[in-house]
């Protein structure tokens, strides 16, 4: 290369240097320019939306995390109600990131921010309803035509991505008693939100809590949904197309839609177990009950299915049908001596008008076999939330020293003794907590001999 080249090769050399270095001064000094006004941007599409205090301790504008996004990320996020639920947490995260495009950054602070996607980090959702039927979820602001501001200061919903990480949901009905938790959610979302119709994938993993008034009935169950959801914004349906869930180790296909109307929902939708292996129904147990399934041979069948249609609204919930049969079942741990035998179960979870009072369950058929003993059950439950009314038969009898030869006990613990039963029982909780013994109407034997625990 002659001089005249190597000159121009520096040249060249240092205008390319001087770009790339002009380019990550650019970078390193955008977010110094534009933190606050993305901020401030993100405070106003907060709070001219709901009634409610939003705020955060850090945040903090990066051209590098997701280049070539841009990230911003605030911490120690909370939304704080008020009245009538002044100073309640609804919703509080950790760590809040929203990526949008370079170009949004030259906006002006009143126009509409456009997101690309949102991560969080332990989010907690805090949702309550009080005795007089109000939601502290209700803090949107109504803005009618006429108002100026009902576009400024908006979210673009140009998302293409969420994420939601070690996350908690917690709802509590003051009315019915009844609460709800989902531990350790983790989430993921993908679809276009800019379109009125498109297909949305999600994962989702979670542990659920479900009482009563203090009563446990699920206690820390994991679940698993991998769903593809078709989602009409423009009519609010929501529509279940590929699917695969599970509750612990139970799987469950769903297949039907959501409508969300101003006062109320339509649910049109049906579940049922994929295959019908009784292992299935072993499935439902906790973990650390249930031993090692993979240890269980298992013959018979176990099916659940189930509908749920009609409104839920402030007055009605949707009817329902949930069935659950198994016939000449049988299981066995291999570690174990003993088969439980000729398991017949036959139930249903009903609802056919629509009020909650009127849920009924119906144990038709409960029966099995271990060794020569045989036991057989049914019931039914009505006016599950007024006045609970409960009629048992049980028949048979049970050599209590052999559930730990069919069922893994903890080695500590020795269990033995003969329950025997032929009994009816026919009675109503209010006669129970009133003491009106009269009304309870018992007949024939129960009885337990050389009980040792």
């Amino acid at each position: 290369m002659d001089k005249t080249g190597k000159k121009r090769f520096k040249k060249i050399t240092k205008w390319v240097l001087g770009i790339v270095l002009a380019l990550v001064l650019l970078l390193v000094a955008i977010p110094f320019v534009f933190k606050d006004k993305i901020v401030q941007m993100v405070t106003n599409t907060i709070n001219n939306n709901i009634n409610a205090t939003a705020s955060f301790k850090e945040s903090d504008l990066s051209l590098f995390r997701n280049f070539p996004l841009a990230s911003v990320r605030l911490e120690q996020v909370a939304v704080i109600n008020k009245a009538p639920f002044k100073g309640d947490t609804l919703f509080a995260a950790e760590d809040l990131r929203l990526n949008l495009q370079l170009t949004e950054l030259f906006k002006i602070s009143t126009e509409p921010l456009a997101l690309q996607s949102i991560a969080t980090k332990k989010a907690k959702v805090f949702v309550k309803i009080n005795k007089d039927n109000q939601a502290n979820y209700d803090i949107a602001i109504n803005k009618n035509a006429t108002d100026t501001t009902a576009t400024s200061s908006t979210l673009s919903l140009d998302i293409q991505a969420y994420t939601i990480e070690n996350g908690l949901f917690s709802y509590e009905d003051a009315i019915t008693g009844v609460q709800f938790k989902a531990t350790n959610i983790a989430h993921t979302g993908k679809g276009n939100f800019a379109n009125d119709v498109f297909d949305l994938n999600t994962t989702t993993t979670a542990n659920i809590s479900v009482s009563k008034n203090n009563t446990n009935y699920i206690q820390e169950v994991p679940i698993r949904l991998d769903a593809v959801l078709g989602l009409d914004l423009k009519n609010s349906t929501y529509t279940f197309k590929e699917n695969t869930g599970y509750i612990n180790q139970l799987p469950l296909a769903f297949n039907g839609s959501i409508k969300v109307q101003e006062n109320q929902q339509l649910y049109d939708m049906t579940f049922t177990t994929p295959t019908s292996s009784f292992k299935n129904v072993l499935a439902l147990l906790p973990k650390e009950y249930a031993g090692n399934l993979n240890t269980i041979q298992t013959s018979g069948n176990f099916n659940l299915d189930g509908s749920v249609n009609g409104v839920y609204s402030e007055t009605t919930i949707p009817k329902f049908n949930i069935t659950l049969i198994s016939n000449n079942a049988r299981f066995k741990y291999e570690e174990l001596p003993k088969a439980v035998e000729n398991i017949r179960i036959n139930a249903t979870v009903l609802n056919k008008t629509g009020l909650v009072k009127d849920t009924y369950v119906a144990v038709n058929k409960l029966g099995f076999k271990i060794d020569n003993d045989e036991f057989a059950a049914n019931g039914t439950i009505a006016n599950l939330t007024t006045n609970p009314k409960v009629a048992v038969a049980a028949k048979g009898s049970i050599n209590l020293a052999n559930i730990g030869k069919v069922y893994p006990l903890p080695e500590d613990n020795e269990l033995a003794g003969l329950l025997t039963a032929n009994v009816t029982s026919s009675f109503s909780m209010d006669a129970i907590e009133r003491k009106q013994y009269q009304s309870i109407d018992n007949a024939g034997t129960l009885a337990l001999k050389n009980y040792k625990y």
